[in-house]
């Protein structure tokens, strides 16, 4: 008899075939899928992001996809917040996603980090990242979001960001977690973020940026994996082909990434090559 505590996360790289492994599971043990994908969350991004579709959800119940819209500013605590008061809702959850940052935070906890005013939010957000670097204190990141984000906190609360990273991490849920890593040969690997990217495109993945970029948004959305490209055609700056070159080689870098991180920082029950492998599901 499975055991009630028992969650399923299944992780590996964008393109890999996490979602149709996800069905099967789901459905061998009559659950649901829960998003781990930081870029999936967003309303506006179906195609770009590899959202799954109704129809390819296959009647399963799927969570936490699809409730951000253009403007909303995620983050890792928001998306906790969501998974605690979503887990005695429903049955068998499997989580499944590639964002590293949320499966460390699901699997190992999260350190608990006080909320930003939006008012401290938006000064920050108006200023010269130059001025943000010389205010911000004991912080090693380069990323301007991250920079952006540790000198928030370090105005909402007088301390820097690292003080918090440093504490005790809590748990947002306690489960027994099975941790299954889909890590395909990565020739195999890059082929797919080529066929899937050009799937996208074929399937008005421009046009969805497009009917984004009319609604002026900031922040995460901009950054999913081939926005960056697409805008660039559509300002005119660079040919379709360029387009399609230069936005298969970011999915393929960050394929590698993830990869390298999940190496590194998840420590998985199982590792498959396929997801048309078997998974233990007792």
């Amino acid at each position: 008899m499975k055991q009630k505590n028992k969650i399923y996360v299944i992780v590996g790289p964008t393109a890999s075939g996490k979602s149709s492994l996800a069905l099967r599971l789901a459905r061998d043990i009559h659950g649901c899928i829960v998003n781990a994908d930081s870029m999936q969350i967003y309303q506006d991004l179906q195609i770009i992001s590899a959202r799954p579709t109704v129809e390819e959800m296959e009647g399963i119940p799927h969570y936490l996809y699809g409730y951000a819209d253009a403007y909303f500013q995620s983050s890792v605590m928001d998306w906790c917040e969501r998974v605690k008061d979503l887990i005695p809702q429903v049955e068998c959850p499997v989580f499944v996603g590639g964002t590293g940052m949320y499966i460390s935070a699901l699997i190992q906890g999260i350190n608990h980090i006080p909320a930003v005013d939006p008012s401290v939010r938006q000064t920050v957000r108006d200023m010269p990242l130059d001025e943000v670097k010389a205010k911000v204190w004991a912080c090693s990141a380069t990323d301007p979001q991250r920079l952006r984000r540790a000198l928030e906190v370090q105005l909402t609360t007088g301390k820097p960001l690292q003080y918090f990273q440093q504490q005790p991490r809590i748990r947002i849920i306690e489960a027994d977690f099975e941790v299954i890593y889909l890590r395909p040969d990565r020739a195999w690997l890059y082929e797919r973020c080529a066929l899937r990217f050009h799937q996208m495109i074929a399937a008005g993945g421009v046009e969805e940026v497009a009917q984004l970029l009319t609604k002026h948004p900031t922040g995460g959305v901009l950054k999913a994996i081939g926005v960056p490209e697409v805008c660039s055609y559509l300002q005119g700056h660079i040919s379709k082909e360029d387009m399609c070159c230069q936005a298969i080689l970011s999915t393929r870098h960050y394929a590698k990434r993830q990869m390298t991180w999940f190496n590194h920082q998840i420590q998985a029950h199982q590792i498959l090559t396929s997801s048309t492998q078997n998974v233990i599901t007792l």
